[in-house]
Formats: structure tokens, C-alpha cells, sequence
């Protein structure tokens, strides 16, 4: 028998309204423009990372702008009792989690000969511990509460290898490429659960790391870019939000690449 489907279903699917989103990384111009775009399909949002501040003034503005509640929170997500109260206090002061956005990055550039073990580590920490440890912390509430939605956000560079003239940044693309794995085997376990495990790989955006690089490297990146251009922050969102809302309701899992045809160019 087939579903019976009334005009505006589509749109309705990706309403977030009474939803509460938890974002890790939550500064810099991606984290914003998730923000923006879960507050404007009515989801409320707390925006964590070191800096509460800056945080608090990005979870300011969009209190404003969209008229939800935002709050802006201290998390080391390498930490993980910083993790664990962070997920508590968007629990206390929003009244639920349905949605956690992993949006917590670093990098560490130079040859693999030469990398500290240190500088290893700390990718690694942020990147993939990190990454469990929030996924853990919030499964535990996702799970008494039946379901829920986390979305990676990984990178082109987990499908990519770089010669040391393009990208010296193996710590950042080995932990992507581990994030991959990593959102489908909690896929796995926790579908029982009621809970969806995603992942966005974003192509280089026009913002945030890809700022940091000099001329002559950011021209290498555009010439592997089939559309020729980087991102903006804003075209990562769409997708992300499929994922965070019932209008993803049948996909976890799987890795979804937003990346102008960079991993194939």
C-alpha cells in the first residue's frame, strides 16, 4: 500500500522544531553557519569548544537572529570530563540532546619524518578521541531517551593522499580517514538503538584551515577542484542537516562527500 503524501512533506521532514543540537568545535565560520542553519529549521543549539566566549558570542548572535535558544559552553574535547559536562550542561540548560555534531578539528603540517610525537598525538586526540568521546557521552543519553543523530564532520583529505609539494598532513587525513570507519561502526552498534551515525567530508572551504595555507599550495588545491572554487561554510550545511533531521531517517553509516568533485578530479 503506498504512503499517501500531502503537499509540503518534503520540507516538513527537515523541520528540526524542539530538537536540541550539540556542537563541538564551536567557533570559526563552519560551526556558525551549522548553527545558523539547525536554529533556522527550529532546532535550539549549544556551541562548545576551548574558547567559551567566543562560543557564547556566536550562540548570542543566533539567539538573536533566528529566535532560538543558544548557549555557548567550555569544552577540551580532548578532555574527557570536559566532554561529559558539556553534554550535561546542553542536557540542564536545553532540556534534551537529539543531535551532536562533531565539528572539532586539528592539524598538525610537516613531513612525517619529522613530526613529533607530540604533534601526533594531539591530532590524534582531537580528532579521534575526541570524536569517540563525544559520540559516547552522548549515545548514553541518546540511548535512554530512543534515538538520535550524530554527524561526523571528516574531510575530503580521509579519501586523498598528498605529495609532501601539496599537503604535509598525514596526522590530519590518517584520523579523517579513521573517523570514516569510526561513524560506521557506531552505526552498526548503536543501531538497536534508535541512533543514526553520519558523516560530512567536506572539500576545502574558503574559510578555517585552508586560510592558513600559502598561495602557492591553496592554487594546487583549486586545480584538483572540479568546480574550481572552495566551499563556503554555508554549502557544507544542507547536507548536514539532511542528516540531523527525519528527512535522513533511513541513512546511517555512510560518509557524504561535499567537495565540489575534489576527491575525484
Amino acid at each position: 500500500m503506498s504512503e499517501k503524501l500531502s503537499p509540503g512533506f518534503v520540507a516538513q521532514r527537515f523541520r528540526l522544531d524542539g530538537k536540541v543540537a550539540l556542537i563541538t568545535g564551536g567557533r570559526g565560520a563552519l560551526a556558525e553557519a551549522i548553527a545558523a542553519g539547525l536554529a533556522d529549521l527550529g532546532c535550539d543549539v549549544a556551541l562548545a569548544s576551548r574558547h567559551e566566549q567566543e562560543c557564547a558570542e556566536v550562540a548570542a548572535d543566533i539567539a538573536a537572529r533566528f529566535g532560538r535558544k543558544a548557549i555557548g559552553l567550555r569544552c577540551d574535547i580532548a578532555r574527557e570530563e570536559d566532554v561529559e559536562a558539556a553534554v550535561a550542561a546542553t542536557v540542564e540548560r536545553l532540556g534534551r540532546l537529539d543531535v551532536l555534531i562533531n565539528n572539532a578539528g586539528a592539524s598538525w603540517w610537516g613531513l612525517p619524518e619529522e613530526i613529533p610525537l607530540s604533534g601526533w598525538r594531539k591530532v590524534v586526540d582531537v580528532n579521534l578521541t575526541g570524536t569517540f568521546l563525544a559520540c559516547r557521552h552522548a549515545a548514553r543519553h541518546m540511548i535512554g531517551r530512543g534515538g538520535g543523530a550524530m554527524i561526523n564532520i571528516a574531510s575530503v583529505g580521509a579519501f586523498l593522499s598528498y605529495t609532501p609539494d601539496a599537503g604535509q598532513v598525514v596526522p590530519y587525513t590518517t584520523t579523517k580517514a579513521a573517523m570514516v570507519h569510526l561513524t560506521s561502526d557506531l552505526a552498526a552498534q548503536w543501531a538497536q538503538h534508535g541512533i543514526r551515525v553520519n558523516a560530512v567530508a567536506p572539500g576545502s572551504v574558503e574559510t578555517g584551515m585552508t586560510e592558513t595555507l600559502d598561495d602557492g599550495i591553496q592554487q594546487k588545491l583549486l586545480d584538483g577542484i572540479l568546480l574550481h572554487r572552495f566551499a563556503k561554510p554555508s554549502e557544507i550545511v544542507p547536507t548536514v542537516a539532511l542528516l540531523a533531521s527525519e528527512a535522513g531517517s533511513f541513512i546511517t553509516g555512510q560518509t557524504f562527500l561535499v567537495d565540489g568533485g575534489q576527491s575525484i578530479a
